[in-house]
């Protein structure tokens, strides 16, 4: 092998260009192949975790009407028709561990220091949110019941948000002001710092970097003479007992079950089945992309390796001549054609280390949502997928001209050289 790889230098040193350029075809078709697996890999890994922790104990209560279009079939509507008093109820259920409700606001404009910022996504929530969702505070600390009671204006950031606000200093504190509405200014002091949940969760509750007590942001609204309505209760249920809480929760709001509306219940894994479907279309797609790249790829090696065996045809006819088999003379062939499948998987590699983190969050916002990304970069099995794949088709498409070279008759050989 030693020999081999001596041998392969020479000819990298006598045919640099080709030889180069038939490992940039290995190194592209790593480089496709290691990112669409590690596409799938990442993505799958990361909606496992997300089903481990909220697969099973997680669901949001909607009330929703069922209409039937023209032609056949149905189309299941949400109704925003759930109130607090129904999120008091849904504490009481004996498979319910938290509710919590979940009001989006849209890109929040806020105001630091005399410059205005927009928030892309900001949300009203109760105080069982943080424990619910397992919040995970860098912080502080969340807001309690008596502060959504009494309308606190307080308010956690998330540390995307705090990193761009307070660079390199502590949020605590700080206030935020959402304008003045006559009123004065809407100043809310900063009681908390937080890390945002997955964004593979945004199919089923969006990823908020603003959270404020409920209620607190709407300041034209009078909760005396008006009761707002929401769309979703979110429930946290015991592990294990995310279909007896859910229909618990149906016998516990029975009452929003009039003329065509009924109580349903919405599931983590079904969103994320949903986004399974959709990465396995795109990874078919992809993949054929990575399938023609691998196999030109392998071309390469095979032309390369013919034009080695009709340049050394003297060199076959002669190490035959001196005693050499068919084995070694394959094996040789074979030997460079590894060496050319590994370098290539080499280069290959090292470019989807450096590209995979911000190449397969931009597939994942382009074909998804332009806030679902940070999966991770290249994943190691994915790696030596990769690798593999590349080596293993370099061995296959050497074989042709290994069986040319040791098929040379030894005087043939030595004539036509």
């Amino acid at each position: 092998m030693v020999e081999t790889l001596k041998f392969t230098l020479r000819i990298l040193k006598k045919r640099p260009l080709r030889s180069l350029l038939t490992i940039l075809q290995v190194g592209l078709g790593v480089w496709i192949v290691a990112l669409i697996l590690s596409l799938n890999f990442q993505t799958a890994g990361s909606l496992e975790g997300v089903h481990s922790t909220f697969g099973e104990t997680l669901a949001k209560i909607s009330v929703s009407r069922t209409e039937e279009i023209p032609g056949g079939g149905q189309v299941v509507s949400s109704i925003s028709n759930l109130r607090y008093d129904d999120l008091v109820k849904l504490l009481q259920g004996e498979h319910i561990d938290q509710a919590f409700i979940f009001q989006e606001l849209w890109m929040q404009r806020i105001i630091v220091e005399g410059l205005t910022y927009s928030v892309q996504t900001a949300a009203e929530t109760t105080a069982h949110y943080g424990e619910a969702m397992g919040l995970e505070l860098v912080e502080g600390h969340f807001f309690t019941q008596a502060d959504e009671e009494q309308k606190n204006r307080v308010v956690l950031i998330s540390d995307v948000v705090a990193a761009q606000l307070f660079p390199g200093q502590s949020a605590l504190g700080k206030t935020i002001n959402l304008g003045d509405f006559g009123e004065g200014p809407m100043e809310f002091e900063i009681i908390g710092v937080y890390k945002p949940h997955s964004a593979l969760l945004e199919f089923f509750i969006s990823q908020a970097h603003l959270l404020f007590p409920l209620g607190t942001t709407r300041v034209w609204v009078s909760y005396d003479v008006f009761e707002p309505s929401y769309q979703y209760i979110y429930i946290k249920t015991q592990p294990g007992r995310l279909y007896e809480a859910v229909e618990e929760a149906r016998v516990l709001l029975a009452d929003r079950s009039v003329d065509d509306m009924e109580v349903n219940g919405e599931y983590v894994k079904d969103s994320n089945r949903f986004l399974s479907e959709q990465l396995r279309t795109v990874s078919l797609f992809l993949g054929a992309f990575a399938f023609i790249a691998v196999l030109v790829s392998a071309i390469g090696i095979l032309s390369i390796m013919l034009v080695s065996v009709v340049e050394r045809t003297r060199e076959i006819g002669l190490r035959q001549a001196l005693g050499a088999s068919k084995r070694s003379i394959v094996a040789q062939i074979l030997n460079e054609s590894l060496v050319f499948s590994l370098a290539g998987s080499i280069l290959g590699l090292l470019a989807a280390y450096f590209t995979s983190p911000t190449l397969l969050n931009a597939i994942l916002a382009e074909v998804f949502y332009s806030r679902l990304a940070d999966v991770g970069g290249l994943h190691p099995q994915a790696a030596l997928l990769a690798a593999v794949v590349a080596v293993a088709m370099g061995q296959l498409f050497g074989l042709y001209p290994a069986w040319q070279a040791a098929k040379l008759p030894p005087v043939e050989a030595l004539r036509e050289g």
